[in-house]
């Protein structure tokens, strides 16, 4: 009775941590929807697999307490106190970053955060310091605290129950095995049933963290073609047939005057189309961008591939399918495996340089732009900036548009060239030399927007501009009022200009971040064969317009029936909008399923 008292403790124990974790992430994420009644809806749901992830987590306690059946002189604290320290380690640790991050990121922890951990500074920019070391600090004590607790909770040996083979003893040890079994086989059935709330935040709070993070560390370390799995080959490719078409050398539309202009990417940061009025987005915040778009080919139905700039920058940038576990920038085998923008347009002579006003060593981005065919990338260490007029991410972005457009300016030769640019200023923790909204928020997207218009206003004067094409799109869209489960998180602005344009025009047929490549390249009447994921949308053979897009819990496909966006974890289908949900269901896994089976051409283990 003992054994089982104390196996029933540790699990307790267990389960209150997650319990609580779930009531202090609805006070920090919650919003407006924290109610009692919410509050205890969510632990209710989630009480199943709470206690099932606990019981998992207490097998390898379950295993030596009913060794002092046998072994009545074991050490039992001796033994399980280094588990126990990691066990804790890990519980209240996933438990406190997800609550944490959660704010910023608005996705459940799970294993796409090891695709960070080598540019830790990436996400501390995002926060002030007091804000970091009060987090830090109060993880710190939960851990002691939890470790201490279930250290003192086990007994140093359990020698007052006879010991030995007999039926008390069988029966204890049989209850304990069935009680911790409950564990490994109800994590399995009860992921999926926690997700029936309304809004997304009341499913990610019910969903136990150390079992989301266990699961998808399982996936992760799965084999890439076999992660997404989820329907027969043939199955699979009768679904992408006519997805993804073959290039045909035929274009519906010209869209500049020559082919072999100048181009100069512009990649503004968390740019969503939510801040941009011609877009349906924020009145006011986005004056200058709104009125470029009347001089320009203004694409009004654009779509974000991703939801972060290491992944935004590699479909836009090389024409790439993103992935929700796996980031190609950080993958050092695969980098240079992939077609890019760059290699393109410098394997017929053009000169590519990259400028970035951060640190380029954030995201492993410098060794992405590098391996991709940029010959120079500059960043804030060739600048010249004082230290009063750095933010947390580097160079505030009047200062690297102004070096931009000197650099710009400057050039004299007479080769081609392909520069590409990104801005930083529109990004937590919202610090610009700025002051028109009083909303933080949406005063940096100004700042950037002034930023923008002042530079084109300055380049469409100069020579540079008559023979250069400037293609302006956003990496991702941002979370401010908006979640991972809004379709408008994806939307982003898509806009043409510069002397090489043919004339102004809108066009709204769905395009997404990784067609950019082939329908640049096509007016260019270069191939785009080597893109397999790219679509030249001004092709005849771009007959069933569509974007998908993914995120690290998710994935999105829309066309013009309607949005269809599928958490990965529990598999349901958190938003749905218009007609045949189901078929854009199936076409969203088979991309899936089929994008995994991919990676392993370009060297992805």
């Amino acid at each position: 009775m003992k054994r089982v008292l104390y196996i029933f403790r540790m699990v307790m124990l267990l389960t209150a941590i997650s319990l609580v974790g779930k009531v202090i992430f609805m006070l920090y994420n919650a919003g407006e929807h924290l109610t009692l009644q919410n509050i205890w809806d969510v632990l209710w749901t989630g009480l199943p697999l709470d206690l099932s992830v606990s019981c998992l987590l207490a097998l390898p306690v379950w295993v030596a307490t009913a060794a002092t059946v046998y072994y009545p002189n074991l050490r039992l604290r001796a033994i399980l106190s280094p588990y126990l320290v990691l066990a804790f380690l890990f519980v209240v640790l996933v438990t406190a970053g997800d609550i944490v991050m959660y704010h910023h990121w608005k996705f459940k922890l799970d294993a796409s955060i090891f695709n960070y951990m080598s540019s830790p500074g990436s996400a501390g920019a995002s926060a002030p310091m007091w804000y970091i070391v009060t987090c830090l600090s109060s993880a710190f004590i939960a851990i002691i605290g939890a470790i201490v607790i279930a250290i003192l909770m086990t007994p140093k040996r359990i020698t007052e129950d006879g010991q030995g083979l007999n039926r008390t003893n069988l029966l204890a040890t049989g209850a304990l095995l069935v009680f911790t079994i409950f564990g490994i086989t109800g994590h399995r059935i009860t992921e999926a049933s926690v997700f029936k709330f309304k809004p997304i935040v009341l499913n990610h709070a019910a969903v136990n963290t150390a079992g989301h993070m266990l699961h998808s560390f399982w996936i992760y370390l799965q084999a890439p073609d076999r992660q997404m799995r989820s329907m027969s080959i043939d199955e699979c490719d009768r679904l992408m047939q006519d997805l993804y078409p073959e290039q045909m050398d035929d274009i519906t539309d010209t869209l500049l005057t020559n082919t072999r202009p100048n181009i100069l990417t512009i990649q503004l940061e968390s740019f969503g189309a939510s801040f941009v009025e011609t877009l349906g987005g924020a009145e006011g915040v986005t004056p200058e961008l709104c009125r470029w778009m009347e001089q320009g080919v203004n694409f009004t139905n654009a779509w974000a591939n991703s939801f972060r700039t290491d992944r935004g920058t590699v479909s836009a940038l090389s024409g790439y399918l993103s992935y929700p576990t796996y980031s190609l920038m950080m993958e050092n085998d695969c980098l240079g495996n992939f077609p890019s923008l760059a290699s393109t347009l410098a394997a017929i002579g053009y000169t590519t340089d990259y400028l970035y006003g951060g640190h380029s060593e954030n995201m492993n981005k410098r060794k992405y732009l590098l391996a991709s065919g940029f010959q120079k990338v500059w960043d804030i260490s060739n600048m010249d900036v004082p230290e009063a007029e750095r933010d947390a991410w580097g160079a505030n972005d009047s200062i690297s548009f102004q070096r931009l457009y000197s650099m710009l300016t400057a050039r004299t030769d007479t080769v081609s060239w392909y520069f590409g640019y990104q801005s930083i200023s529109s990004h937590e923790p919202w610090n610009v030399p700025y002051h028109k909204l009083e909303n933080e928020v949406y005063n940096a997207f100004a700042y950037t927007d002034h930023c923008l218009g002042t530079f084109l206003d300055s380049l469409s004067r100069t020579p540079v501009w008559n023979n250069l094409v400037v293609i302006i799109f956003a990496d991702h869209g941002s979370m401010y009022q908006l979640d991972y489960q809004h379709p408008m998180f994806f939307r982003m602005p898509l806009l043409i200009v510069g002397g090489a344009v043919k004339e102004a025009k809108t066009l709204d047929m769905f395009i997404s971040q990784s067609d950019m490549a082939a329908t640049l390249l096509a007016q260019m009447q270069i191939s785009n064969e080597d893109y397999p994921w790219s679509r030249n949308v001004l092709s005849k053979n771009y007959t069933y317009p569509f974007v998908y897009a993914t995120y690290p819990s998710g994935m999105l496909f829309a066309d013009s029936t309607g949005v269809t966006m599928m958490d990965l974890q529990s598999g349901c289908v958190v938003y749905s909008e218009g007609q045949y949900g189901d078929g854009r269901v199936l076409r969203t896994k088979a991309i899936l399923q089929h994008g995994y089976e991919k990676l392993k051409e370009i060297n992805i283990r």
